[in-house]
């Protein structure tokens, strides 16, 4: 009973705080777009050209804007979606979707473009917006605290505890993975490199389950060109996201924790607490996440022999916030070439 009661005084202070500061303005809209037929590699050197004039702007990191003008703020983010590019903008200040600054951007650019449907897109750019705000990078742009951050951290701790020395997830040995990958591609690139006679596409995928907000999936598939047989000696990388990364965020990442930290605080009381009852337990979805990431989570190879002119495929997993690129090493007829994208 005395637990029960703590936690309805945390909800309520909860309450209390976010409408004291509703009075200083809250989010009035999260909007996005989708411009078809332009890749996001085309449409960020447009956009850095006309709003590195703007005094009011700042440019954050990975394609992303603040701005501020009076009272209003505006978040503006730009994110690739293969052939095309999205948009998601936040402001508290007034915003008409059909006319605006940016609409009036995307017609001066002959752009093509409508509002995006894609939902697990919309979904995602929320949350990496309402993860930024609470870094607190955009000062002024109110977003709901994150009063469940305490128990986070303490499930973060025990989860890791928990993890150590835990065998399902440690590092799986490299295998070739040959099956179809049924997620949604949401950027690819293709590189060539000369000297050594490969080219290496690189495909990002927007993953399924909750690991999502924290990592992409990534398919390198390297091509030797050449009529001669090459080693791969060793790929690297400075920063890769293993299974127990994915394991303890998702475990910490409750869903029943998710309900209250994305529909409000206020909503989890009005409904009695029904919103966080109808969950996926957390066993079955952990299970889901580990199956979904498994084939994307295996050590990167080392003297791999590739025939000539055929493919290897590599699967492996990207932080968002900093997806670091892989180094190759590769020999040939004993020359060796290195590389990195």
């Amino acid at each position: 009973m005395k637990k029960i009661l703590k936690s309805i005084c945390v909800l309520l202070l909860l309450i209390f705080f976010a409408s004291t500061v509703n009075a200083a303005g809250m989010i009035k809209d999260y909007h996005a777009y989708r411009i078809k037929g332009q890749n996001i590699r085309t449409v960020i050197p447009v956009v850095d050209s006309i709003l590195s004039r703007e005094i009011s702007v700042k440019k954050l990191a990975r394609n992303a804007y603040y701005a501020t003008y009076g009272d209003e703020h505006y978040y503006m983010k730009f994110y690739p979606a293969l052939h095309d590019t999205d948009v998601y903008i936040v402001t508290d200040g007034e915003y008409d979707k059909n006319s605006n600054d940016v609409t009036d951007f995307f017609k001066s650019q002959n752009y093509r473009y409508e509002t995006l449907e894609d939902k697990e897109a919309y979904k995602e750019y929320k949350f990496d917006f309402i993860d930024y705000a609470r870094s607190g990078a955009l000062d002024g742009l109110f977003t709901l605290p994150d009063g469940l951050k305490p128990l986070k951290k303490g499930m973060n701790k025990l989860n890791d505890k928990m993890s150590k020395g835990n065998e399902k997830t440690s590092s799986i040995p490299y295998s070739e993975d040959k099956d179809p990958i049924d997620l949604t591609c949401v950027d690819s690139e293709e590189f060539y490199n000369a000297y050594a006679n490969v080219t290496v596409t690189v495909n990002e995928y927007r993953l399924k389950n909750k690991e999502n907000k924290y990592v992409h999936a990534f398919e390198y598939i390297v091509k030797n060109n050449s009529n001669s047989d090459i080693k791969v000696e060793k790929v690297y990388s400075e920063r890769l996201a293993a299974l127990k990364d994915i394991t303890t965020s998702t475990f910490v990442d409750l869903d029943r924790l998710d309900v209250a930290d994305n529909l409000g605080v206020p909503l989890a009381i009005a409904t009695g607490g029904l919103s966080l009852s109808f969950t996926v337990a957390n066993n079955v979805r952990l299970a889901m996440v580990i199956k979904e990431a498994t084939r994307f989570s295996h050590s990167l190879p080392e003297n791999y022999d590739l025939k000539a002119n055929s493919s290897m495929r590599i699967l492996c997993l990207k932080f968002k916030d900093d997806p670091q690129p892989l180094q190759f090493t590769i020999k040939r007829q004993g020359q060796t070439y290195q590389f990195t994208y």
